[in-house]
């Protein structure tokens, strides 16, 4: 097996447009991690990891953001990010065996969501690529992780440029061009409601049997004019979800 610094590599699980992603264990704690490696040794992709490094720096403190652990130089031109490792499947994984949750589930999973971005926009990080392949579902914790911080920014101004997308998911707003900001980030949140219940994700149309409630909440995410969703002055959509759960389920999460 080969080794990346402390760690010895178990398998690759995962490659996009930048980066590795490997399954390893650290030699001497003998625990598992996530490393994530950059593919060409430019300086573009090396900002990348480095910017999600930092972030993640910053954000390790919250149960639903995995957590920055090492960062490093493997070799001249290759770096390095060792995070914590997930065990589960990302959102999109995980409904090609199942075509859709349960609305109450899609439910929990879009209110950890929410609270993963409410820590994030308080400490000033928009993620800006919120999307089905960007959640982990961790069914054991009864939890979710957002991941791919490469593309976040750090309190972005008025002329900050959306730094990466999915053009099929993006909000309005970025696809015109405009600056990230929190309510971005909402709408991404929304379009995981919707791709969780099974959703027709270009019409934005919803099975016959998800709860009235549950569609009105996820249009109000998703509404075009960014004003006119929920933020977290206005009307905290954590609490709207908890109640919407509380009253057409009978659940709330036990934190």
């Amino acid at each position: 097996m080969v080794n990346l610094g402390n760690y010895k590599i178990i398998k690759q699980i995962g490659e996009g447009g930048f980066g590795r992603i490997f399954q390893a264990r650290h030699i001497i704690l003998e625990e598992l991690a996530c490393l994530k490696q950059n593919i060409n040794q430019s300086k573009e992709d090396f900002d990348i990891l480095y910017s999600e490094a930092k972030i993640l720096w910053k954000l390790n403190e919250h149960h639903s953001i995995p957590g920055a652990k090492e960062f490093f130089e493997a070799e001249k031109g290759s770096y390095v990010l060792a995070m914590d490792y997930i065990d589960g499947k990302t959102l999109e994984n995980t409904l090609k065996d199942d075509k859709r949750f349960h609305p109450e589930d899609a439910c929990w999973i879009t209110e950890r969501l929410l609270e993963a971005l409410y820590y994030c926009h308080y400490n000033g990080v928009i993620h800006g690529d919120v999307k089905p392949e960007n959640v982990f579902i961790e069914p054991k914790k009864h939890d979710i992780k957002l991941i791919d911080f490469g593309l976040a920014s750090y309190k972005p101004k008025s002329k900050t440029m959306p730094r990466g997308y999915s053009p099929k998911y993006a909000s309005p707003e970025v696809l015109q061009g405009k600056p990230p900001i929190p309510e971005t980030d909402i709408f991404g949140a929304g379009i995981v409601l919707l791709y969780a219940l099974g959703g027709n994700m270009e019409k934005r149309g919803f099975p016959k049997d998800v709860p009235e409630e549950v569609v009105k909440f996820c249009n109000y995410l998703l509404s075009y004019n960014p004003v006119e969703r929920p933020n977290w002055e206005k009307d905290n959509p954590i609490k709207a979800l908890s109640d919407i759960r509380q009253d057409v389920f009978g659940k709330r999460h036990l934190i």
